[in-house]
């Protein structure tokens, strides 16, 4: 489990524990403070991460900051929950690396606006949270495996077309010789 240091609702800065990832086109961060309620859950915090803007004279302005704030959409938090869900039960049948998380470094100093709470039982939050460094991302290589995934669709894009134009060379070919006879 690995620990980050964000600013809280009220402004100071906490050391928890965590995990962020892509769903849905948007990030996410699932993190704990460790505690628990009258029942023994862990309770557990989810944010939706955006960029800090600030309204200026030009219209609103990106700070260079990232923000949590609460998922105020009650399908996007089910679709969320069905991701925690789904997440668990790959790590418990592919094993830990068959999820791969966001490097919680850039999210160092993150400002939690709001969020939303959920509880697990101990071992589903053992399960969530249970990982294996090879499957961490490091986000600054995620445009580089992008990179390399687009650079790969145009060389089987290059593979096809070839392919395609060899057989349209021979059914020119066939054609010719059944005009010719």
């Amino acid at each position: 489990m690995k620990k980050i240091e964000i600013m809280d609702i009220d402004g100071r800065k906490i050391t928890v524990s965590g995990i962020y990832f892509i769903s849905h086109d948007n990030y996410y961060f699932i993190y704990t403070k460790e505690e628990n309620d009258n029942e023994g859950h862990i309770i557990l915090y989810i944010l939706k991460i955006l960029q800090e803007v600030i309204n200026t004279q030009n219209g609103p302005t990106p700070t260079g900051y990232l923000i949590g704030t609460k998922i105020v959409d009650d399908n996007e938090y089910n679709l969320i929950q069905q991701d925690i869900i789904n997440i668990i039960n790959e790590k418990q049948t592919k094993g830990p690396q068959a999820v791969r998380y966001l490097d919680l470094s850039m999210l160092n100093n993150l400002k939690v606006k709001d969020n939303r709470t959920f509880r697990l039982d101990v071992s589903m939050y053992n399960e969530l949270f249970k990982e294996n460094d090879n499957n961490i991302v490091n986000n600054n290589n995620m445009v580089m495996d992008y990179q390399e995934k687009y650079e790969q669709e145009l060389k089987q894009n290059e593979l096809l077309q070839q392919t395609i134009n060899k057989l349209k060379e021979k059914i020119e070919k066939i054609d010719s010789i059944i005009k010719e006879n």
